[in-house]
This record gives structure tokens, C-alpha cells and sequence, in this order.
């Protein structure tokens, strides 16, 4: 699964905090491209599966100020 987010709108730390804070539950891959940070998820825990992602994505937001 794969996340694009865009560096005008959030910051690479509140990503790397998001990853941080998420590492149990898959592994993650960062990579910048351009005007985006690409985050890939490989490895998701079966119980998280169907929500990750758009739990993943809140928590950056919430934490894009950081």
C-alpha cells in the first residue's frame, strides 16, 4: 500500500513521527519524490489491515503542525 502526501501540506517530521509511532504495526518504506513524500506499507499486521491507512493519514495530519 502505498501514500503519497504532499510537502507543501505536510512536513516530513510529522510523517517520521507517524511512522515512529506505527512501527508495530507494519513496515514502513519513506521515500521523497518531488513535490511528494511517498510512504509505502508492506508487512500490516492482519488486525489493522482494513483501517490503517486512513488511521495513518489522521495521525499525520493531527500532527502536521509538529
Amino acid at each position: 500500500m502505498k501514500i503519497k502526501f504532499n510537502k507543501k501540506i505536510y512536513s516530513l517530521k510529522a510523517i517520521k513521527l507517524a511512522i515512529k509511532d506505527y512501527q508495530k504495526l507494519a513496515d514502513f518504506n519513506l521515500e521523497q519524490k518531488g513535490e511528494y513524500i511517498q510512504v509505502e506499507l508492506t508487512k500490516i499486521d492482519k488486525n489493522f489491515k482494513e483501517i490503517i491507512k486512513e488511521e495513518f493519514c489522521n495521525y499525520v495530519l493531527g500532527s502536521k503542525k509538529s
